[in-house]
């Protein structure tokens, strides 16, 4: 079995076509072990199809400490799109995902204005998810153009990581058996410790063939 990996990240490729306003997000930066696979409660990284992945607002803005029913009842999620890990060529613990909706130029009404935050959760819905992690993209959602376009997007890695990270627990040197240790990570939980800095340590990246695609 090859011990090689051919990951195309199609992060923002959708985003020019079509008209309206898109959330589009990933953690897939480049091409190496700054990408940040998110894991289970267990360690394990979340399977392609399963977990659940928003990008949306919050009532109250969310801490480490926030209560798991808080998270659920002050959540709403923005726009349609896929809520399942989702990615190119099915790596585990990585999402690349676009969601969408109609913000006409002009509207003020929510979530324009509102920051955003991407959640993401171990079941298949936000109800049935017991354990999370909830990413700040450090923007707002804004509305279309007079074109009809409109856009919020974050790639979240190694680099950006630990100013994002508000709920779940930082880990580092992880191995999801794909042939290179990921410099960070981010398991589900109820918050944790400030990532640290990036290890100096060599990554294993002996006969890799990751690659990745930058959001244009």
């Amino acid at each position: 079995m090859k011990n090689t990996l051919l990951l195309v990240a199609s992060f923002g490729l959708l985003v020019s076509q079509g008209f309206g306003y898109n959330a589009v997000t990933t953690n897939i930066a480049t091409a190496d072990g700054t990408a940040v696979p998110i894991l289970d409660n267990t360690g394990a990284p979340i399977a392609v199809g399963a977990g659940y992945v928003a990008v949306g607002t919050f009532s109250a803005a969310p801490t480490g400490t926030t209560a798991v029913g808080d998270i659920r009842s002050s959540f709403t999620a923005f726009g349609a799109g896929s809520t399942a890990f989702a990615n190119g060529v099915g790596a585990p613990g990585f999402f690349d995902q676009k969601y969408g909706a109609s913000i006409p130029q002009g509207n003020a009404d929510a979530p324009v204005g509102e920051q955003a935050y991407v959640l993401i959760g171990d079941g298949a819905t936000l109800a049935d998810s017991l354990n999370f992690a909830i990413l700040s993209t450090g923007g707002v959602f804004g509305t279309e153009d007079q074109f009809g376009n409109g856009e919020l997007g974050q790639v979240f890695s190694a680099e950006n990581i630990g100013s994002s990270l508000i709920y779940g627990t930082a880990v580092t040197n992880v191995d999801t058996g794909l042939g290179v240790i990921f410099t960070d990570g981010v398991q589900l939980g109820e918050g944790g410790p400030a990532i640290p800095e990036p290890s100096a340590a060599l990554l294993s990246l002996v006969g890799l063939g990751f690659l990745a695609r930058r959001r244009r």
